[in-house]
């Protein structure tokens, strides 16, 4: 077993045997979560693009194809 200490900025450093044996490298995402009185810290394999595109609405869904509409109307 590996014991980690918070620090005063809230910040965890992850043990190199652990970033090691997962992995885990600078600018990796890692999700977090509360499972009962524990905190699971697992290595994710979801980029930024896919992090964002969970906040999408259909309010831009035809967004794209207004924007070609509007270039084609002004185009010379």
């Amino acid at each position: 077993m590996s014991i980690a200490t918070l620090s005063s900025k809230s910040q965890l450093v992850i043990p190199a045997k652990i970033r090691r044996k997962l992995g885990i490298e600078p600018g990796d995402r890692l999700s977090v979560e509360a499972e009962g009185d524990q905190v699971v810290i697992r290595k994710t394999k979801e980029s930024d693009v896919q992090s964002l595109a969970a906040f999408r609405s259909d309010i831009w869904r035809d967004q794209a194809d207004e924007l070609q509409r509007s270039r084609d109307e002004w185009d010379p």
